[in-house]
């Protein structure tokens, strides 16, 4: 026997004989009682050796087991991974680590939960426990491995008649084996992560400060350690708790389609914002070779001697513009990049902020009517022939944008014919102090909790819709709770008309998808999740039990949320969707929230539904 298994036998034996010796000189001592000095040796032996005898089963192919929070049991003999198809969004907590030997401990260890692993009919891999079923009828299991997703081999159907899914119980804190891989993880999540820390013999470990990485017995097991996940804890595990000299942080959220003016518009985010050392970015940048790239050239190197570099807040994803899926695609990786700043916002690539936007959208946020706000409107228009002076839209030239008089209002939607539903023009109402209270959200501008963007990600898996895709991510956003507001003042402005730019409709790549299989897919895959019905029936569009995996897939992840039903919003948004009547049906800006708010000057109080 060779190797670091050998070395700790010899130990191990070594410590076993010092420690019996030790004890029975303690119990057989004499009457005026035992060596203090000595007693403390052998209970420091003794927690050696039992560190010890853990280590030689793990490196014997033994299980070392500890019981975790909700009597979840974990093995030392892998790592367990339960990314799936459906988690595009890489939050990176699958390499989030956590050793389970007596004596760690680890602080804000968030929730166990339950996640997606397989849909009926094909397998699920899973260690610890699998669930089958749906909503709330399931039936628990053991499990190792790789199970079938079947009634069969769960030997009772709880719901019969209905596609069912297994979900497998995982902790986001995982187990690792080596110090370089927890080494490596720990450097790819960031602020997440504050450092390794080892076990075993001869080993060193520390934060992440500079303190060297020893690992001279690489299959001795590590962990990270204070790792939080965002995908497991309510409320976005860390999410909110990253300030910035006291002040909360904000992430900004936005994708760009061969997009000329996206490096005027994070030039004008940064040099317009009270505090910029707040402000993070995520930037997917959809380009040609011949293109713009989406970062300032001159941020992209900056000096040695620079103060702030605006980069260093940057982060991006950029690929070949004919991959293009559309907007729905773009903002799920946008908003992937997220990493637990307080807030989240998201804009279009081709917008002019105020000065002190992020003062005044804070501010909003304190002044609105609901724990759960959620800011949100079609910017006003911008006119920006000249891109390093614009104004308003329909001002002379030399208007500032600060102190214009009128806000976008989204209080208004209209039915469509695949979409089912979908906004309509903003009302223009004048500006307020604080924010009114509204049914809808847009995508030139929304605004909220970081939070928000875990519990309620951006679905993948629309590829080529257009048409609705706002709507469906507000009914996800509503049954999660979440309020709706239009802001009380302009923070920025969005320019509309930007003559002889790309647009993506007009590539190929989407030339192609309108109209194709991927999104009639789409299509459906939105009115499954909203539970359309047939016009004037109680029929669903898309039947309940649909096993369509492009249909399917990812849910309930990217689907509605579990603190308002769907049919609560209809009644809110006044909204009769099976006849395809009430306010969405209405003349524009003549529904019940444009007639109540457009002209109102507070306070507001959100309408029950």
């Amino acid at each position: 026997m060779k190797g670091p298994l050998a070395t700790m036998l010899v130990v191990a034996t070594g410590l076993t004989f010092f420690t019996i010796m030790n004890y029975m000189h303690i119990t057989t001592g004499r009457s005026e009682g035992a060596n203090p000095m000595l007693m403390k040796k052998v209970q420091e032996q003794s927690k050696q050796l039992a560190e010890i005898q853990a280590s030689l089963s793990l490196l014997a192919g033994g299980k070392s087991v500890k019981k975790l929070p909700q009597a979840q049991e974990s093995s030392h003999e892998e790592v367990v991974n339960h990314h799936t198809d459906h988690d595009v969004v890489p939050y990176k907590t699958e390499d989030c680590f956590w050793n389970h030997h007596p004596g760690t401990s680890l602080g804000n260890i968030p929730e166990m939960g339950w996640e997606h692993c397989g849909t009926e009919g094909t397998h699920c891999a899973c260690e610890g426990r699998v669930k089958y079923g749906r909503n709330e009828k399931w039936v628990i299991k053991a499990a190792s491995g790789e199970v079938p997703c079947m009634t069969g081999h769960f030997a009772e159907d709880p719901a019969p008649g209905f596609v069912k899914e297994c979900q497998c119980e995982v902790t986001p804190l995982r187990m690792d084996m080596t110090l370089e891989k927890a080494k490596a993880s720990c450097q790819e999540l960031a602020h997440r992560c504050k450092g390794v820390t080892c076990k075993g013999l001869n080993t060193n470990c520390g934060p992440m400060d500079g303190v060297p990485y020893l690992d001279p017995e690489p299959a001795l097991h590590s962990y990270t350690k204070d790792c939080i996940s965002l995908d497991h804890k309510p409320g976005g595990g860390n999410a909110g708790k990253h300030k910035i000299d006291g002040e909360p942080t904000i992430f900004v959220s936005m994708a760009a389609f061969r997009d000329r003016d996206a490096r005027f518009t994070l030039r004008s985010m940064f040099t317009k914002a009270r505090v910029p050392r707040r402000i993070f970015v995520g930037v997917v940048c959809q380009v040609y070779p011949e293109d713009p790239q989406c970062i300032p050239e001159r941020w992209v190197n900056c000096s040695m001697d620079a103060g702030f570099c605006p980069s260093d807040q940057i982060r991006q994803r950029s690929f070949h513009a004919s991959k293009a899926e559309g907007p729905t695609h773009a903002r799920s990786l946008a908003a992937a990049m997220y990493r637990g700043e307080d807030f989240f916002l998201m804009i279009d690539a081709h917008n002019r902020f105020v000065q002190d936007w992020d003062m005044k959208l804070l501010e909003m946020n304190r002044r609105c009517a609901s724990k759960k706000c959620v800011l949100s409107h079609y910017p006003q228009g911008l006119n920006n022939s000249d891109p390093e002076n614009p104004h308003p839209l329909g001002t002379p030239p030399g208007t500032p944008l600060e102190g214009f008089g009128t806000v976008s209002y989204l209080c208004g939607s209209e039915f469509h014919e695949r979409s089912i539903i979908k906004n309509s023009r903003a009302a223009s109402v004048p500006v307020s102090f604080e924010p009114r209270p509204q049914p809808y959200t847009g995508a030139g501008l929304l605004f909220g909790p970081g939070r928000m963007i875990i519990e309620v990600p951006f679905d993948p898996f629309l590829p080529f819709l257009w048409d609705g895709e706002e709507f469906l991510y507000n009914a996800r956003l509503w049954t999660w709770g979440y309020d709706m507001f239009s802001p009380s003042e302009n923070i920025l402005f969005h320019h509309y008309y930007r003559e002889a730019q790309p647009r993506v409709w007009a590539e190929k790549s989407w030339a192609n998808g309108k109209g194709s299989p991927a999104q009639n897919l789409s299509y459906k895959r939105l009115q499954y999740i909203l539970a359309a019905p047939i016009k004037g029936s109680n029929k669903r569009l898309v039947p309940e039990n649909t096993t369509d995996h492009a249909i399917i897939r990812g849910l309930p992840k990217y689907g509605l949320g579990p603190h308002r039903t769907i049919d609560q919003f209809w009644k809110f948004a006044r909204i009769n969707i099976k006849d395809r009547s009430g306010d969405a049906a209405m003349k524009e800006h003549s529904g019940f929230f444009c007639k109540s708010f457009s002209h109102a000057k507070g306070p507001y109080i959100v309408p029950d539904p």
